[in-house]
């Protein structure tokens, strides 16, 4: 019973060792993000088993595809991730780190409530990740969700869609769908959850987290102007030259953002089930 339970964990070393390295080749992180990654799957695999590692490792998978769709037409328009959409370590940490802690406690206190956590958590992120990265592709120009009547440029911190709002409950859906399959809230103290009811908080959880996370990027988070070519950017450095803060906290970048964005998630679902 020992050497099998041995070999288990060994082959989940390895299994998130391997997706590690597929990513790394594939140019979904760069070297730091795979360290990152390793971080979060293998406290993830290792804490909460198989099931809620394939929950994760589906993130993983449709944000690279996501990022990597289209790029070029992304990067025309100035709004395409770095590197060839290659992700670093704060970007991996940022979307992952919310669902690392989540499974943690779900493994020291245990009560189910952590695992709606993780699961919104995960939700959230992937339904930001599809939100900024389909909705670029609107035909229409999103909205500033502080001030609705307000077109802005794709990309805009702040910017709302339609096609990024169904993109972020889809992602909700699909999420809630899977984990209810594999039986990621856990059942041995009290009866395993409805299916409508589990997909229907991880769905409204997801919304609230995008929602948030889009209030947030539209006024604190950190903008700037470029001094060559006069866009507004996210990033202090831009055209190789530093850019002029003209909004916003200088601290709040994007990544501090998505932590913020997927911690009210996760936070939104403990709260639904707790009231209801």
């Amino acid at each position: 019973m020992a050497v099998l339970l041995i070999v288990d964990y060994v082959l989940r070393v390895l299994v998130v060792l391997l997706f590690g390295i597929i990513s790394l080749k594939k140019k979904l992180v760069d070297i730091t993000g795979f360290i990152a990654g390793l971080f979060v799957g293998l406290s993830v695999i290792l804490l909460g088993g198989w099931n809620w590692f394939i929950i994760i490792l589906l993130f993983h998978l449709v944000a690279g595809i996501a990022t990597k769709w289209k790029y070029e037409y992304k990067r025309s328009l100035g709004v395409a991730e770095e590197k060839g959409g290659a992700r670093s370590w704060k970007n991996v940490l940022a979307n992952g780190i919310i669902a690392s802690i989540a499974v943690m406690l779900e493994y020291m206190v245990g009560g189910q409530i952590w695992a709606y956590a993780y699961l919104a958590a995960v939700a959230t992120a992937m339904g930001d990740t599809l939100a900024t990265e389909i909705g670029l592709l609107s035909p229409s120009k999103p909205k500033l969700i502080v001030k609705p009547w307000i077109e802005v440029e794709p990309g805009t911190s702040g910017g709302v869609s339609l096609l990024g709002y169904i993109a972020s409950a889809l992602a909700g859906l699909i999420v809630g769908l899977i984990g209810c399959m594999l039986g990621v809230v856990p059942s041995t103290e009290v009866p395993s959850p409805n299916p409508l009811y589990l997909i229907g908080v991880i769905t409204l959880a997801t919304l609230i987290g995008v929602t948030i996370d889009s209030i947030i990027g539209a006024t604190i988070q950190a903008q700037y102007r470029c001094t060559v070519c006069g866009k507004l950017t996210e990033r202090p450095v831009h055209c190789g030259k530093q850019a002029i803060l003209i909004k916003g906290v200088r601290w709040v970048d994007n990544h501090v953002v998505n932590i913020l964005g997927i911690a009210s998630g996760a936070l939104s679902a403990m709260i639904i089930v707790l009231l209801t």
